[in-house]
Formats: structure tokens, sequence, C-alpha cells
């Protein structure tokens, strides 16, 4: 019972610092805090806007609303600024509290009903719910009494003396006697005017936590903030009006929301920045205008309809024209940015529908896309596939039968799931020599996978098809076998992809999945790559010890004692999970860490990781980040380090600030396989992996780690970073 009580408590502990922190985007607890500071130097704002908080939270688990939701901070930030705007304006009594009451719970409803109708377009609530509740409240109060105004804000060194005595009313003076420029003095106080603390010091709290929170944020709320203020001062004769309303943090919000926040950070994104700032100015003088009437004030309003406009029009838009939106949020500029650049450097190539090589074993491209002979014009985007000796030979003596080329009658497989959508099996083989030019393509089979791709695959044999029209294939199976019909000299295969069924339609580039690459001194793994002509290639041949060792299940569990992080050896456990997005990952009981990764049958790789980055989850998410479940001796699979996490300190300090314009802190990784004891029935392999930093960081400049694989299983994983090692024994 105390467990489920201190689990509750923990929750609305949780849900009240996030609603803190969440009118900047953000989930830093540090920034919350120092905002929640920030919005106690008028303590009777501060007093009302957590109570504010307190109450959204409790109503809305009350009422049942998403408890992830909640736990962001999503159903109360909104509640937050309500009472903090209340407590600003209005004398504390019984029916101020009540009132309070009744609009917080008005605003936590208005919240879930606003985010159900904006989620049909994927839109934030943002501060609609605020607008809509405190113009309810204002227009209520009219003909209400009890509740009156407050004077706070018009004696500011007797209520800095009451909160933190003659050291902060000598602060405030401190700072007040330095003269700031006015354009740094209206920056400040805007920040604080966020939540209703229309002073310097509010602002200063709330700028090092933005700067503490994100440097990108930081620099749009500063650009973005100057931009509308001059451009305001130019419209309007002076830039005086900021000083007395709050228009100046519609330009901070609609800055930091556009530049870093829904749009991944650019060199557009914040030249889109500074481009809201005018209409931000334009919309909310003619807003104040109409309000003025209403005697309502405007607040936050033009920065919520110019972001639900833009973020409409950036939706529903033919091109991304490099402003690209964020779709996976990680709540922080600098994470939405690296990811997006790291996903793009890792997966650019990669296509939605994997298309593998057509055969089994090594094949000699003796004609690539664009080849001199017959790939040309709109026919360019194909391959032709031999077989070959060590001399490059096609055949064995003497080779003038068919059956003395290495090639002929080889099984053909099907490169991808699909339908058999038609097949010719009339055309009898050539002599070696001959050539039939009535019939170009031969017995050929075409496939289709999705609409707009298919397969064909031509020059086979007659009758040796193992399947008809109609017929579902999956990858890998058996459908014929290699011929020399049709415009064949020698016997091959010609492979295309093909966006309509005809057999003389037209090719079109796209990659093929996986393949290795024979050379001289090994194998070179390929991934969504285009063999290119006069190559050996070869589809991935996958090991059964490696595939059952990276097979992680949902359900399984995995426990290893692990000694070297810490003084005592202690036992990590793993759980394997799937979400509610099908999205697979492995759970450490010990640190509350998560590894997500993506096993597709040749590759096994990590995609994301949160929690501790001291935990051997963290250190198997980087030793195992990209690993072929096929041996190939002496093969290396390299991949980018992801940013974030990787690099710490000073060199991250200073990247963030000119990440939208260049990233040049990078992070390579390679997997190479070391040992096998049987190379064709192996029962132990080694696998090394290395991480390196290409500049100083405080998380490391290079590790490596060591996989013994054996008993279908990750027997053992080592971890040397410098001189510390950490050696993890899988337990059964």
């Amino acid at each position: 019972m105390a467990l489920e009580t201190g689990k509750q408590l923990r929750f609305i502990s949780d849900s009240l610092i996030n609603s803190y922190s969440q009118m900047f985007f953000s989930d830093n607890r540090t920034f919350a805090y120092l905002i929640l500071l920030s919005s106690f130097i008028n303590p009777y704002s501060g007093v009302a806007g957590l109570f504010a908080v307190l109450v959204s939270v409790i109503a809305s688990l009350w009422l049942g609303f998403d408890k992830g939701f909640i736990r962001t901070g999503s159903y109360s930030s909104n509640s937050l600024m309500v009472g903090l705007a209340m407590g600003l304006y209005f004398n504390f009594s019984i029916k101020f509290f009540v009132i309070l009451f009744v609009v917080s719970l008005l605003t936590a409803v208005l919240s879930k009903a606003i985010a159900v109708v904006f989620s049909k377009y994927g839109l934030p609530i943002l501060a609609f719910p605020f607008l809509f509740s405190v113009w309810a409240l204002l227009l209520a109060l009219r003909s209400s009494t009890g509740i009156s105004l407050s004077d706070t804000g018009l004696f500011v060194n007797n209520e800095l003396y009451s909160l933190g005595g003659i050291h902060l009313v000598e602060l405030y003076q401190k700072l007040d006697a330095l003269q700031l420029p006015r354009v740094v003095d209206a920056y400040l106080k805007s920040l604080g005017a966020i939540y209703f603390q229309y002073n310097i010091i509010s602002g200063f709290i709330i700028a090092i936590g933005l700067l503490i929170y994100s440097r990108i944020a930081f620099t749009l709320s500063v650009i973005g903030f100057a931009f509308g203020y001059f451009f305001f001062q130019y419209m309007n004769g002076t830039a005086e009006p900021l000083n007395y309303n709050f228009i100046g943090f519609n330009y901070i919000l609609a800055s930091i929301s556009i530049g870093g926040f829904f749009l991944v950070p650019s060199r557009k994104s914040y030249l889109l920045a500074l481009l809201v700032a005018p209409l931000i100015a334009v919309l909310h003088t003619s807003l104040g205008m109409i309000f003025g009437f209403l005697q309502l004030p405007i607040y936050s309003l033009p920065f919520n309809l110019i972001m639900v406009m833009l973020l409409l029009t950036l939706k529903y838009r033919a091109d991304a024209n490099n402003l690209e939106l964020v779709w996976f949020q990680q709540f922080s500029p600098e994470k939405n940015l690296y990811k997006h650049r790291n996903n793009i450097e890792r997966f650019s190539n990669q296509s939605y529908l994997h298309i593998h090589l057509p055969f089994f074993g090594d094949w000699y491209v003796s004609q690539g896309n664009e080849g001199t002979i017959t790939h040309l014009g709109e026919w360019k985007d194909a391959w032709d596939f031999v077989v070959t000796d060590d001399m490059r030979k096609t055949f064995r003596l003497p080779g003038n039968q068919l059956s003395d080329f290495y090639c002929y009658n080889a099984p053909v497989i099907a490169s991808a799931a699909g339908y058999v959508y038609n097949i010719i099996d009339e055309v009898d083989d050539n002599l070696v020599g001959d050539v039939d030019v009535i019939h170009n393509w031969g017995n050929t089979i075409i496939i289709k996978h999705s609409d707009f791709l298919y397969s064909k695959i031509s020059h086979i044999k007659r009758g040796s098809f193992k399947v008809k029209i109609g017929d579902y294939v999956h990858q890998g199976d058996f459908i014929a076998n290699c011929g020399n019909s049709g415009r064949s000299p020698e016997p091959h295969i010609h492979f295309q992809l093909q966006a309509t069924p005809h057999i003389g339609s037209k090719t079109f580039r796209y990659p093929i999945s996986y393949f290795v690459e024979k050379k001289i001194e090994g194998y070179e793994f390929h991934s969504f790559e285009y063999p290119n002509e006069r190559s050996t290639i070869s589809g991935i041949q996958t090991t059964p010890l490696l595939r059952n060792a990276f097979a992680f299940t949902p359900g399984e569990q995995l426990k290893f004692e692990v000694s070297g992080m810490s003084e005592k050896k202690e036992i990590v456990r793993w759980e394997v999970f799937t979400d509610a997005y099908n999205d697979t990952y492995i759970y450490c009981h010990n640190t509350q860490s998560t590894a997500y990764f993506v096993n597709n049958g040749t590759l096994h790789y990590f995609t994301e990781f949160t929690g501790d980055r001291k935990s051997l989850l963290y250190h198997f998410y980087i030793g195992a980040r990209k690993i072929l479940l096929g041996y190939y001796d002496q093969m290396e699979v390299t991949d980018i380090l992801p940013m974030s996490g990787f690099y710490s300190g000073i060199s991250t300090f200073v990247q963030d600030f000119v990440a939208p314009l260049k990233i040049y802190l990078k992070g390579t990784y390679v997997s190479k396989f070391k040992s096998v004891d049987d190379l064709n029935y192996p029962t132990q392999i080694i696998i090394t992996s290395c991480a390196k930093a290409n500049a100083a960081s405080k998380v490391l400049k290079e590790m490596n780690f060591e996989f013994e694989i054996a008993k279908n299983k990750i027997k053992t994983f080592k971890v040397l970073n410098g001189n510390k090692t950490i050696i993890a024994e899988c337990i059964d």
C-alpha cells in the first residue's frame, strides 16, 4: 500500500514539475525547476500557479485522462498559466481559490477537448485552453464581487524583501543599475512575462535555464525576439510598448517552436523563425484593435494563430523543400536535429521494400547500370549476371555446349515477396553464340512486389518455371533456372526493377538491399547500393549461430553477471518488449534504461536509447550498434554513431550553437568478425567492434568491445574503455 502511494506521489510530482517547462516544449527537469523558482519572484503568482497545476493534475487523473500526457504536463501547463495570471492580478481570498479551482478544472477539460480536435490534424494545443479560460474568467468577473484586484508589482522592493530579504533587493537593484540596453532589458522582461513575472530577475533565471536546456532554443529566442523588437519599432516608430505588454514573448515562443521544435533546425528554419516575427507584429497590432473593444488581453494569441496556420501549411504542402517537420519528437531542438541527421546518414538510401539478389552464391556483374551493350536509354538501370571461375571465364572447356557454362541451369530465386504477374515460357535456348533478336527478352518472369514496383528476370531456361501466374512467392523461393533464351549470346540472368508490369517496360533505379562484394583482400559489405559492373557479388548468407544469438523476442529475459562496473559483481537483468507501435526494445530492470533495435533477418541494429548512459545496456547499444547475421571472415560493417549522448562537455556545448549550420563532431562505429571455430558448422564466433569520436569528449575517445557467441547466445560481452574493462557473462 505504501509502495503504491509512493508511486502515485511521484507521478503527481513529475506531472507538476513537467508542467512548468511545457511552454518551451521541454522535458528538461533542471529547466523546469528554474522556471518554478522564477515563478515565485512574485510569490502570490507562484502559489496560485502551483495550486492550479495541482488541481489540474488531480482532476485529469480523476477524469481518467491518458496518464502519459498527464505526466508530461500536457493537460496542466495551461492551468499553470491561468494560476500565474490570477495570482498576479487578484488578491488572495477564499473566493479567489474557489474560482481558481473551477477555472483550473475548466482549463484541464478544455486542454483535453482541444487536444482531441487538434490531433486529427497533428496539431499541438499550444496555449489555446489558457486563452479561452482566462477570457471566460475576465468576462465572468465583470458581474461578480468578492474578488479584488491586487496591487502586486507596484511595490517591487517590498515584495522582493518579503521573498528573499535584503540580499534579493540588492541583487535586483544591481541588475537595474546596470542600465542594460533597451532590447536586452525588454528580452529579459519578455522571458519573465511568459510566466507572468514582469521583472529582470525572473527573465534572467529563465534565460539561464533556457541555455542549459538548449543552445539552439536560446539562440532562436534571442534572434527571434531581436528581429521582432526592431521590426515593431520600425512599424510603429517606437518599441516602447514592448516594455508594457506581452508582445515580446510571442516572438520568443514562435521562433523556438518553428525554428527548432516543430521543424528540424536548419538554415531555412532559422530564416523562417525570423520571418514569423513580422507576421506576429502585424497580427498583434490588428488583434489589439479588435480585442481592445472587448477589453480583453490577447496575451499569446498571435503566437498561437501563427503557429497553427504555419503547421497546417507545412503539413499539407507538396514539397518539404529542406524545411523538414519533426515527426518523432525528441523534446529538444538538438536531439531533433542530431536524430534527423543521423537517420539520414544511416538510412538515406534505404528502401521501404527490400530487394535482394535473384540467385544463390557468387555471381559476376557482366553488365551493370548504364552498360555499354544493351543497358541504354530507358533500359539503362539493369544488371546482367553470370558465374565465373578464378580466371573470369564463364565456362569450362571446351565451351561449345550450354552445359559447359557455369550459370546454365543454376537456380533463380525471387528477389522479394510478391505475386507472379506474368510468365513467358515458349522460347527455346539459343545455341552458344547464337542470338534471338525476335524474342528479345526470351523466357521471362515478372513479379509484382507492390504498386509501381515489379521485378523482371529474363533469359530463363524454357520449361524450368516452378511457379505459375497468380502464385504468391516469398523472397528466396526457387522459381526457375538460368537459361540462354532471347537476345542472349551465352547463358546469363538479366534483372531489372520497373514501375509497370509489361515485358518491355522501362527500368528505374532501385537499390539492392544487402550484398557482399568479393575482393582479393576479403569481403566488402554493401547495404542499399547498386552493384558495380565487373564485380563479384553474392547475397548475404546468414549463420544460424548469429541469427539465434541476436533473435531477441518479446518476453525473452537475459541475465548477465557483470564485473568491472563497480567494486563488486552485480546481476543485470534485461527483458525484451514490444511497444504500441510494434517497435521492439530491450529494457534494463536495474537502471530503467531502454534500447530500441531492429532485426530484419540480415542485420541487427539499434535505433534509439534512453536512460542511464553508464549502464551495461548503453555499452551494449554502442557495441552491438550494427551486427551482420552472417559470418564473413575479417569483414567489417560500419555505421554512424549518434552525437546525442556520445559527446558531452564543452565540445558539445559549442557544437550545439552551430549545429544547424554545420555538424563537425562525428562518431564512427566498426564491427568485425574476428574468428570462428568451424566455418561450416560454427559453435563459437568472436566479434569485435570499436566506437570512435573524432574530437575530445568527456564520454569517450575510443571504446572497444568483444562478443563471444556460443550456444546460440551472447556468452560474454566485454567492454574496453581506456584502462577500464567490463566483463558481462550470460547466466542461463
